[in-house]
């Protein structure tokens, strides 16, 4: 029975729901009022939710996250979004799977909306299966499911053996007490033998943002950092680490008429795998811990690479590209999270345990960018939060 007060806790929270969607204006259908409805229908959620109906269905939750994996690999999400209805029998044939466990996952997945039931052992598609079988979805479904798992499934143990210390080695975190090594996440799956699990990562660091807007959108880039005279004969952005270069394309995309060198720097494998790229665009490798990036570039920018890291290696990577700006000149930019005191979003929140469990490292509050940011020898000229909670922007200088 629903008592009176969660009752009435459970009407006020979808009171403040509908005043909040009901507005007829452009913001009423911003990002920032999508991410506030989604908080206030969580609000909704726990107030209607028995703690033990709500603890049981996150205990089995791994299941859902089972069954997704299990169907890309099968290549399911492929074969349902084919046509309008599809069978199980023929899902089973041409996956080679057995008929009855593709029934059985499917289940756990149309029960949560994932694949849209027609019948009995008849399935269709919605907007989450043709999500599902997105390149860039599958390459995230493979890393987080792959490299995540194992780690977060040693985490409590691996707390409990060292103290439970705050781990900052990167050679000794749950993600190696998880898989039974003593090296970094990266140079692991940088192996030959790992290829098609590095080739997972890269893929998901394409789209690692999800639907969250891109910086180049909301971040006033022009007033910023391409006003005033510019060297023409030194970069006009270097994207350091960038991996396959999808970030320095928004650039370029965003800013078309912009003209300059662009240069990508990542480790050579990483741009071998970057095919996609215009010819404004030149490839460099080199290695961000003993290298300093191009030298005397306009922008440095980073996304999604500080918080790979703890203070001491985040160090020698500021370090050495600081080493390359030029006073008065050149920009970082940092494309991150910048974690509040209190309210954090969720997605941060939990972004920000991937880190710990994979890395041994973090996100970072605005306290904790001042303190790494100074130590490096760098100042803070400003700090920008994007509508919803996405990634914010550090912008610093000498």
């Amino acid at each position: 029975m629903l008592s009176e007060a969660d009752r009435i806790e459970a009407l006020e929270a979808a009171q403040k729901l509908v005043a909040c969607l009901s507005e007829n204006s452009e913001s009423s259908r911003s990002e920032s009022t999508r991410v506030l409805a989604l908080r206030i229908t969580n609000h909704v959620i726990r107030s209607l939710e028995k703690p033990e109906d709500g603890l049981m269905k996150f205990a089995y939750s791994p299941t859902i996250w089972m069954a997704i994996r299990t169907c890309v690999q099968l290549n399911v999400f492929n074969i349902l979004v084919e046509k309008e209805t599809t069978s199980a029998r023929e899902i089973a044939e041409r996956s080679g799977a057995d008929e009855a466990l593709l029934r059985r996952l499917l289940r756990v997945l149309t029960s949560y909306g994932y694949v849209a039931e027609k019948g009995d052992g008849l399935y269709g598609v919605n907007k989450w299966t043709k999500h599902m079988q997105n390149r860039l979805t599958q390459g995230m479904i493979k890393f987080i499911f792959d490299e995540s798992m194992p780690a977060i499934t040693a985490a409590p143990e691996f707390f409990k053996d060292n103290g439970f210390q705050n781990p900052v080695d990167p050679r000794n975190g749950p993600y190696q007490k998880g898989l039974g090594i003593d090296v970094p996440i990266f140079p692991w799956l940088a192996l030959p033998e790992n290829k098609e699990r590095w080739d997972a990562a890269n893929t998901f660091f394409e789209g690692d943002r999800g639907s969250r807007p891109s910086w180049v959108t909301w971040f006033p880039v022009k007033d910023e950092l391409l006003s005033g005279k510019i060297d023409d004969l030194a970069p006009l952005l270097v994207d350091v680490a960038g991996g396959r270069g999808h970030d320095l394309m928004e650039f370029l995309d965003q800013f078309p008429s912009v003209t300059g060198k662009y240069v990508l720097q990542d480790q050579q494998q990483v741009l071998d795998s970057a095919i996609s790229l215009p010819p404004a665009v030149e490839k460099r490798a080199f290695d961000f811990f003993n290298e300093a990036p191009v030298e005397g570039a306009k922008i440095y920018f980073m996304k999604f690479i500080m918080h790979d890291y703890a203070d001491p290696e985040a160090l020698r990577i500021l370090k050495h590209i600081r080493s390359s700006m030029k006073k008065g000149y050149s920009y970082l930019v940092i494309n991150d999270f910048i974690l509040p005191d209190t309210g954090c979003s969720l997605i941060a929140a939990e972004w920000d345990l991937m880190m710990l469990t994979l890395m041994s490292s973090m996100e970072r509050t605005e306290s904790q960018w001042r303190n790494l940011l100074g130590a490096a020898g760098l100042s803070i000229k400003g700090l920008y939060q994007p509508p919803g909670d996405g990634q914010g922007i550090i912008l610093a200088t000498l």
